[in-house]
């Protein structure tokens, strides 16, 4: 695993290590988990545009922006132009301070690491009934604050099971341990709306986008853990691709995959 660090904008240098930082004591930055494959960064639009708006929704301010073709570039250039990586871009608040910040441009952090896709099938869930996800004006945003899904997933390997389902703070469905959730009845395709504390997840929108080119239904809203336990099928999804989940305490679904969907997380020139 390589890292490489900046703190000015777009200056990135490989280190051992990096120093004591806003990141690491108050949790104050965002990160985008990208793919990387063969000099270009999949989803790369939808990376650079929630990057920016979850440094709004934080006030990190800088006159100059970081950009995922940087990276892409630097990758390119210092590790390998070709193959598939998994890249961890942390933006975060530069300078030290205690609670208030004294500093408000950012520092970078990208780390490489191989890739590994996305499980087909996870054949055991459950649903929290101990871990809430709170909601606030950041929920959406990937923030370096994840102690919801730590615990979740600390929770999940002691039930020793393959997956979590997470509620919000109000008992309403919101999400998977590291994934967005989306399940199907009739035909029809649902998945929390963001009000619910879910991370707006580049590949949900992804998803998104192509079941309405596929002129299939989507319902984006409230729902309760018994509207998921109705399902005929469900699958979580993130960057890395789509697992299809065999059973929700104790309750089969069907896990062959959605047409059409697949292929979203391959490769095209458009991607």
């Amino acid at each position: 695993m390589r890292h490489f660090f900046s703190e000015s904008p777009n200056s990135l240098r490989e280190v051992p290590a990096f120093p004591p930082n806003r990141a690491m004591l108050f949790g104050d930055g965002i990160f985008e988990t990208m793919v990387y494959i063969d000099g270009k960064i999949r989803f790369e639009q939808l990376h650079q545009e929630r990057l920016l708006k979850g440094m709004r929704a934080l006030m990190i301010q800088s006159e100059e922006l970081p950009e995922v073709k940087t990276i892409a570039r630097l990758v390119a250039n210092q590790v390998r132009k070709t193959g598939t990586f998994r890249l961890r871009w942390t933006v975060f608040r530069a300078g030290l301070g205690k609670y208030t910040p004294t500093d408000s441009g950012y520092c970078e952090l990208l780390t490489v690491a191989p890739f590994h896709p996305a499980t087909s099938v996870k054949k055991t869930a459950y649903i929290s009934d101990s871990i809430r996800v709170p909601y606030n004006s950041w929920a959406n945003c990937k923030t370096l604050n994840a102690l919801p899904y730590v615990m979740a997933n600390l929770e999940r390997q002691k039930k020793q099971q393959e997956e979590v389902i997470l509620l919000d703070q109000n008992g309403y469905l919101s999400e998977a341990g590291s994934a967005n959730l989306f399940w199907q009845k009739e035909g029809i395709f649902y998945t929390p709306s963001l009000r619910h504390a879910c991370v707006a997840g580049v590949a949900r929108r992804q998803i998104l986008i192509k079941l309405q080119e596929m002129n299939l239904t989507l319902i984006e809203g409230s729902f309760r853990p018994d509207d998921l336990l109705q399902a005929e099928q469900v699958f979580v999804s993130n960057v890395s691709g789509i697992s299809y989940l065999e059973q929700i305490q104790g309750i089969s679904f069907a896990t062959q995959p959605v047409p059409g969907l697949a292929a979203l997380f391959g490769w095209s020139t458009n991607s």
